[in-house]
């Protein structure tokens, strides 16, 4: 698993998207490879995750994080047999009860996410590596989505995520 991820990294770093530092992905990185065997220990105090940015015309897709309380990407922890890509698409359907098009992978950023402590679900405060994947929207008819969905255009997005909307333009 380590090395499809550092595999992907390193995809990502071929790519011309503006927001791209090689200085944080070589940081993150080295962080995956002394951490690989407690990335998806919720007890740890480093957790692998991933979300998924999904656009509808010129609205990109949220939710609101029932912890944080909080405009997010739609996310959440990779599980074991899991690839991040997969959870991500897993969790944008739980969460907004939206489908994506399981063909379309493409890595869009990599982030270290500072996440505070839960006592609901028993996690003290840890740090997130999250792989942030651009997908597709399949045209099906949505389900429950767990989650308050919000579709908010670049102006209304929270800041951390208008730079993707550069994606769409």
């Amino acid at each position: 698993m380590l090395d499809e991820l550092i595999k992907e990294i390193d995809e990502l770093n071929s790519q011309s998207l503006p927001w791209i530092n090689q200085v944080k992905l070589d940081h993150i990185k080295l962080m995956l490879k002394d951490s690989e065997s407690k990335l998806r220990n919720r007890k740890s105090d480093l957790h692998l995750s991933a979300s998924a940015m999904a656009f509808t015309d010129q609205a990109g897709i949220f939710i609101r994080h029932p912890y944080l309380h909080t405009i997010l990407l739609p996310a959440g922890h990779v599980e074991m047999g899991e690839s991040p890509f997969e959870c991500a698409l897993r969790e944008f359907h739980e969460e907004t009860g939206l489908n994506a098009d399981p063909k379309f992978r493409r890595l869009i950023d990599v982030n270290l996410i500072d996440i505070p402590a839960n006592p609901i679900k028993h996690e003290g405060v840890h740090q997130h590596i999250d792989f942030r994947y651009l997908i597709h929207l399949l045209p099906e008819l949505p389900g429950t989505a767990e989650l308050p969905v919000f579709y908010l255009d670049e102006a209304k997005s929270p800041n951390e995520f208008s730079k993707y909307f550069f994606l769409i333009k």
